[in-house]
Formats: structure tokens, C-alpha cells, sequence
């Protein structure tokens, strides 16, 4: 989910900074609350945080509990890619079927799908049953699709920038505590005498003990949820009238998911086979980072405020792209880190931008059904990319899918502005 590359801009309307007297943006937290703030959306954010500390755990160690399995890069690959297939096939059905039955059952399901996936995940050591998993556990993410929208609901279209930049800034937080726990598996081998196999696989239990730690404060969204009567024989209809926006959409996250996550989605197996890299490193590397970026998802929303959003956002991609095409030319760990630091500041000034300005360009009662769509589409680009990603390491070269993406982000660039430049808001209407 992502995603997501921003930039410190340098325009015509000049930015100054807090020196010498000199009034600028100030990374005050309180001032990026939107006016409206109510106990749905808090309740969903302590959610939101929970389940983002959960995945960077999951994240940070996984890979390395996979290879430790005796897992290549294409097995790895090839078995998480199956989520994203399952997240591919079921979204749709699921809001379709979350108007005809109701958005509550539906998102239910969806964490009964999950819960049963990552149980799984947790019992197998198969290629195939933890490829089986990792296809339920989509199945379950495409059902719980449906709460997207559900939090840009809780705010008008003024507020939406600053709503979705305090919530990355809060889930990246977490994360940042998330990414310190690579540091245990390296602990329990020295002090504990796990096997490094035992304590990746530890560290995998406690973050999907988390993600269940989430799902009551989702629950609680849900279960106050007002939903219109569902009439017996009522047919669910396809309701979406800004088909142009959403076309342009799906577009430009499926063609960004190939360039990010063909290099990024095998990042900690890029840095492992390159440097040696064990979740400790990359642990520190991604807690460092999530600094970086949850100052920029503060930032980002006052740089739109002054240039404009579509505006911030083709610049970030521009800027972003240098960086892309540096990481094959880093002489360790420590300079690809510097780089991976630089590139995850200037990105992520657009990460709430993108997803803020989806919504504002949405009819209030067509966001459900463009979420769907879009999301199938957008992750048509999520199976691809790690499949062609090991694919490049393996046959190609172990630093291609690096030059790829920085193509990918200069083209991408152009595309933003070009196509979204000339859009009208319309999330209020």
C-alpha cells in the first residue's frame, strides 16, 4: 500500500525557513490537527497506528526468516506476490458486495480472512501452503479495502491534506518503533541461543500478535457505522461518474508500484546479497528513515498550501529520480543509506498528497466504488513488480531494477502534472 516521492522545492513563491526572525513552515504537530477532528477518526488512527507498528516489524524480518528457510529471491517474491493476487481478486467482489449486504459484514470478513492468513503464515514452512496464506491473507486486505475511503469521511476537503498528512505522520512514527525490533533476532542468537531461523520467526509472531491488537479499534469505527437500509432484491450498481479521474489514477499507482516496488518490495535481499545486511542494519536503516519521512508527510501538506498540490508532487518525482539511479553506485551500506535517507525525505513530502487528492477529486458518495477500482488496477502493478523485480536480480543484474525505477520516476514526473494539472476538486459537491 506505499507508497509512496517528494522533493524540497525551490519555485517562484520562495519558502523561508525559521532564521533570524524570518517566518516559514515550523514542524508543529498541533497545527497540522484538522479543524475537524472527531472520536471516529481518533479511534481509527490508534488503529491505524497499531497495525502500521505490526507491519514494520513483520516487514523488517520476514525476508530474512524466508531465506533463512532456504528460500532465493524468486520463491520469496513469488509467495508474497500471492497477497497481492488475492488483494487483486477480491476487491471488487467485496464492494459490491459491501453495498448489497453492507459495509460492516464485509470489512468483518475481511479480518476474519486476515486473521486466518497470517495464522497460517505462521504454521507453514512450505513454498506452497505459505504461498496459500499469503493468497487468503489478500483475499482478507481486498474485503478490508472498503474501509479506505471510511477516513476521508471524517473530514471536509479543506481539511484533507492536513488530515492525511497527520495520519503519515503518526503510522510512520510507529513504524520507526516498528523497524527497532530488528534488532532482537541478532539479540536472541547472541545472548539466547535461538537460531537465527527461530528468532526471525519469533520476531514474525509478535508483529502479527499487533496486527490483532489493531482490529478491535477498526471494530469500533465500524460498528458505529450509520449504513443506509439494504432493501431485499436491491441490485448493487456501479456508481462512479469521474471515470477520467479514476482512469488517470489507476494509471499513474500502477506504473509507480512497478518502478517502487521492482527494487524496493526485495530491498532488504538487495542489501543482504550486496553487503551482508542482517535485520539489525536494516532494522536502524528504516528506523532512521521513518524520521525522515514523518517530518515530510508534516511538511508536504504547507508546500501544496503554497504551490499546489499537483505542482509539489511532479517536482518530487523529478528530484526523486537522481537518487533512484544512485544506489547501484554506493560503495557500502553506509552510502546506500545516506542516499535511501535522501530519497525517503524528498518522496514522501507527496505520500499524503496522492492519496488527499484522489479523494478530493471524488464525488462524496462514488469514493467507495473508485477505491475498488482503482485498487485493482493500482495493484495489478504490486504483482507485477516483485515478480519482474527477482526476475531482473536473478537474470539481469542485482542493480537493475534501481535504473528501472529512476526511469519510471522521471516519466511518472510528467505524467502527474500533465494529466492532473487541469482537474477540479469536487469531494464537497
Amino acid at each position: 500500500m506505499s507508497s509512496y516521492c517528494e522533493f524540497f522545492l525551490i519555485t517562484r513563491s520562495r519558502i523561508p525557513l525559521q532564521y533570524g526572525g524570518t517566518t516559514a513552515i515550523n514542524i508543529n504537530l498541533k497545527s497540522n490537527i484538522p479543524d475537524r477532528f472527531t472520536n471516529p477518526a481518533k479511534i481509527f488512527l490508534i488503529g491505524d497506528v497499531i497495525d502500521s507498528f505490526a507491519d514494520s516489524i513483520t516487514n523488517v524480518v520476514t525476508k530474512f526468516w524466508l531465506m533463512s528457510l532456504g528460500f532465493n529471491g524468486i520463491d520469496i517474491s513469488s509467495m508474497i506476490i500471492m497477497n497481492t493476487v488475492g488483494t487483486f481478486l477480491s476487491t471488487l467482489p467485496a464492494g459490491i458486495l459491501a453495498d448489497r449486504y453492507g459495509k460492516r459484514k464485509i470489512i468483518l470478513l475481511g479480518f476474519l480472512l486476515f486473521s486466518v492468513g497470517q495464522i497460517t503464515i505462521l504454521a507453514s514452512t512450505s513454498f506452497e501452503m505459505l504461498s496459500l496464506a499469503w493468497f487468503i491473507n489478500g483475499i482478507g486486505n481486498g474485503c478490508k479495502s472498503v474501509l479506505f475511503p471510511l477516513y476521508s469521511s471524517f473530514f471536509n476537503s479543506k481539511d484533507m491534506d492536513r488530515a492525511f498528512g497527520l495520519q503519515g505522520f503518526l503510522t510512520i512514527m510507529a513504524s520507526s518503533l516498528g523497524s527497532l525490533m530488528g534488532f532482537i533476532p541478532p539479540l536472541l542468537v547472541d545472548r539466547y541461543s535461538f537460531s537465527p531461523q527461530s528468532s526471525y520467526y519469533t520476531m514474525r509472531a509478535v508483529g502479527t500478535a499487533f496486527f490483532f491488537i489493531s482490529i478491535p479499534f477498526y471494530i469500533k469505527v465500524i460498528r458505529d457505522l450509520t449504513e443506509p437500509e439494504i432493501r431485499e432484491g436491491t441490485r448493487a450498481r456501479l456508481n462512479l461518474r469521474s471515470r477520467s479521474v479514476v482512469a488517470k489514477f489507476s494509471f499513474l499507482y500502477m506504473v509507480g508500484n512497478i518502478g517502487y516496488g521492482a527494487f524496493f518490495s526485495l530491498f532488504p535481499y538487495y542489501v543482504n546479497k550486496k553487503f551482508g545486511v542482517q535485520s539489525d542494519a536494516l532494522g536502524l536503516l528504516y528506523f532512521s528513515s521513518n524520521f525522515v519521512r514523518a517530518v515530510a508527510n508534516i511538511i508536504g501538506p504547507r508546500i501544496s498550501k503554497r504551490i499546489g498540490t499537483v505542482r509539489t508532487i511532479a517536482l518530487s518525482y523529478v528530484l526523486c529520480t537522481p537518487f533512484w539511479a544512485m544506489f547501484p553506485l554506493a560503495p557500502d551500506f553506509a552510502g546506500i543509506s545516506a542516499i535511501y535517507l535522501i530519497r525517503s525525505g524528498i518522496g514522501n513530502l507527496s505520500s499524503p498528497l496522492i492519496g488527499s487528492l484522489f479523494m478530493k477529486l471524488l464525488y462524496n458518495d462514488e469514493k467507495a466504488t473508485a477505491n475498488s477500482i482503482i485498487s485493482i488496477v493500482s495493484n495489478g502493478g504490486n504483482i507485477v513488480a516483485p515478480r519482474l523485480g527477482g526476475q531482473l536480480m536473478e537474470h539481469v543484474s542485482l542493480d537493475f531494477p534501481a535504473y528501472l525505477g529512476s526511469g519510471i520516476y522521471a516519466g511518472l514526473a510528467a505524467a502527474y502534472y500533465l494529466m492532473l494539472r487541469n482537474e477540479k476538486e469536487k469531494g464537497d459537491e
